[in-house]
């Protein structure tokens, strides 16, 4: 026999990839469970296995960094008993460098992360968390299925009380834009290409800006209630914002600059951090 849960809940973290760099991920989790019926014609108590495994996800792979360990330009070193970094060499000469508390990275035994290979490495942690009778767990990860614009974006939020405050975590989210009120896939596919893999970095996290020979990148720092968090990473991926990255403030920023970019038009921007949560903001600047 076998039970299901649809949409048991959201993984939002960041992963790297070796092409592309730092990524922001949302995850929808599907998990299927197999045993054996028990005295009372149930395979287990379903409210207490979805407690466990929402639980084990939240704290080893939901706004976490998630690296490829098994990948050969992959270096993790633990620096002491609280702090590890990862770094990682492009062909190129490019790299990007992580340092944080070890609660904020998931190192994942692979070479390339997709949501397969995540999804396989959560079901061998977490069948011997679960109760005897259970069988088997599968678990499944897959991407909101968005029709239309979407972008990818890292970002930290050092003043939150919870997990956002480490400094690469990330969502992949769609977006509304309203402009005198119709909604305009113009511009929502011009912001979704403006964030496209984007690091979102706010400017007083800004530590500097160094060059390496024809490498440029921008190196962030930080430390939250969880500890020292350090960031670089290649200028090119970077969108810098005069604000927390909030989802609040993200809206609020892209309306602001359609405002100001097309002087006597109202917009409304529905900006998404993730699946099914956001923030509203509207903008008008009167033409001169």
């Amino acid at each position: 026999m076998k039970l299901f849960v649809k949409n048991l809940t959201h993984v939002d973290l960041s992963y790297f990839d070796a092409e592309r760099g730092l990524l922001g991920e949302s995850w929808q989790t599907d998990i299927v469970l197999t045993g054996k019926l028990n005295d009372e014609s149930m395979i287990c108590d379903f409210s207490l296995v979805k407690k466990h495994i929402k639980k084990w996800l939240d704290d080893h792979i939901d706004h976490m960094l998630a690296i490829p360990a098994e990948h050969p330009s992959t270096t993790f070193t633990t620096l002491d008993k609280e702090r590890v970094s990862f770094q990682f060499d492009h062909a190129d000469g490019r790299r990007f460098l992580c340092q944080a508390p070890s609660q904020a990275i998931c190192r994942l035994p692979v070479s390339t992360i997709t949501p397969e290979a995540a999804a396989a490495w959560v079901e061998s942690q977490i069948l011997n968390l679960l109760p005897a009778e259970l069988e088997a767990v599968s678990v499944r990860f897959s991407p909101e299925n968005i029709d239309g614009a979407e972008y990818q974006y890292s970002h930290g939020l050092k003043k939150h009380d919870g997990n956002c405050q480490r400094i690469a975590h990330g969502h992949r989210s769609t977006i509304e834009i309203y402009e005198d009120g119709v909604r305009s896939t113009e511009r929502e596919q011009d912001w979704a290409t403006r964030w496209e893999d984007s690091y979102l970095g706010t400017q007083e996290d800004l530590l500097e800006l160094i060059d390496e020979d024809e490498h440029h990148y921008h190196r962030f720092g930080y430390e939250s209630a969880q500890g020292q968090f350090e960031l670089l990473i290649d200028s090119q991926q970077v969108y810098m914002l005069n604000s927390d990255t909030t989802v609040e403030s993200l809206s609020a920023h892209i309306a602001d600059t359609l405002a100001q970019e097309n002087p006597g038009k109202h917009f409304e921007v529905h900006a998404f951090e993730g699946v099914g949560k956001g923030a509203i903001s509207e903008k008008r600047i009167d033409a001169q």
